[in-house]
């Protein structure tokens, strides 16, 4: 297995990205972050999982990060609409959010999600996660 901390720019580089927050600074952040973790391929930004979905009809992503609190269809209901479609039921899905509660820990818990992460994060663990996710190693 490839090594993230030495390999992982050669494997982000060409991966799509699609980014699902209502916050706009949030999606540029995240999109920065992952031009500086080497990704040269696709970054789409989403403000919410309806313009997600709408956007995943005509492009195809390896990963999909989205918030989990937005308005008109929000992170969760976009993970089960995903996960009812045939054509995206294996795409990796990384949950993010800014909210720690026991609420929110199980619904991790029960909505199994690929991975999730706690808003401020180090770009270092943002680049494991995404290579476990695709994957591409075995840590974390």
């Amino acid at each position: 297995m490839l090594n993230p901390d030495d390999n992982h720019k050669e494997v982000l580089r060409n991966i799509s990205v699609l980014l699902v927050d209502d916050i706009s600074a949030v999606r540029n952040i995240l999109a920065q972050i992952l031009r500086n973790l080497g990704l040269e391929g696709r970054i789409d930004a989403a403000g919410d999982g309806l313009e997600a979905w709408e956007m995943m009809q005509t492009c195809d992503y390896d990963v999909v990060i989205c918030d989990i609190r937005m308005p008109r269809m929000n992170g969760l209901e976009l993970k089960r609409l995903l996960r009812a479609t045939p054509r995206f039921a294996e795409l990796p899905f990384l949950m993010i959010t800014g909210e720690v509660s026991e609420e929110m820990m199980a619904l991790a818990v029960e909505s199994k999600w690929d991975g999730y992460l706690l808003k401020p994060f180090p770009s270092a663990v943002l680049a494991k996660l995404l290579l476990k996710l695709l994957g591409k190693t075995d840590n974390f």
